[in-house]
């Protein structure tokens, strides 16, 4: 039974829990191992960079030791970041993980022109455009940023479909394949994200069509995360994602120690 989170999220703006509380949470829900992915974004034109400081890296680490120490024997404590939009902040990228030290980092992108997809007017007539501009920024992710496994690599499906609108999976199925070629040549992974069973979608991001591909291509790193904002989502939907990873042909998932894929 898989009992590695790869994706949870506490101090991240869009969380707000202590990391002591999800390591609580982890443990109630019979996972023994956890890398917390706090985001950290980059922007066009270095906007919107108000809440990714040093302060924000500093309390990072900070309970991060806290609990470490606290749940030693108990649970396994990792240290990661989510960086979002890599294309854009290589050089800041680089400076942070040469600053501190990382186990695992997941390249995402959550953000076209600075905006959130969650905040995008999606309609039918601007539904293909988004689509297309997504898979063109993960492409330029998959070709040049420091990451070690792509978070979530269709994620737009889900504010697409949320919108009542097609996710164009199958136009943008040459990009995808050209994505995961990038990320199997520079020997990378990919994860598998839970959180879109509990979203419109109703499906692991990516799905089985997409896992199917990627083994087909000669894909083998894969690592499983819940995305969890709050301890109740620790693990979630673990058991599903070990059942489709079978049927993709993956009988293991990765560990990550020092951002070395064990």
């Amino acid at each position: 039974m898989l009992n590695r989170d790869y994706h949870v999220h506490s101090i991240s703006p869009d969380a707000g829990v202590r990391m002591e509380e999800m390591c609580v949470g982890a443990l109630k829900n019979g996972v023994r191992e956890i890398v917390f992915t706090d985001h950290y974004e980059f922007y066009e034109h270095g906007n919107g960079t108000g809440f990714f400081h040093d302060d924000y890296l500093d309390r990072y680490f900070h309970e991060i030791a806290e609990c470490e120490e606290k749940f030693r024997g108990k649970l396994v404590v990792k240290r990661g970041m989510e960086f979002g939009q890599l294309h854009l902040g290589g050089q800041r990228a680089k400076e942070i993980l040469e600053s501190r030290p990382y186990d695992y980092i997941i390249g995402s992108v959550h953000k076209i022109h600075n905006i959130d997809l969650e905040k995008l007017d999606i309609t039918e007539e601007n539904a293909w455009e988004i689509a297309r501009d997504y898979y063109e920024i993960l492409l330029e992710v998959s070709e040049t940023g420091d990451f070690d496994c792509l978070g979530h690599l269709d994620y737009c499906k889900r504010h697409l479909r949320g919108a009542g609108c097609s996710d164009y999976y199958e136009d943008f199925e040459p990009v995808i394949r050209k994505v995961l070629k990038n990320v199997i040549r520079r020997g990378k992974g990919i994860e598998v994200n839970t959180s879109g069973l509990r979203q419109p979608q109703r499906e692991l991001t990516p799905a089985l069509r997409t896992l199917l591909l990627y083994r087909e291509l000669g894909g083998t790193i894969v690592t499983v995360g819940s995305d969890a904002h709050s301890p109740e989502y620790l693990g979630y939907a673990f058991a599903c994602a070990e059942q489709v990873l079978k049927q993709a042909g993956f009988s293991e998932t990765a560990v990550y120690e020092k951002r070395k894929c064990l």
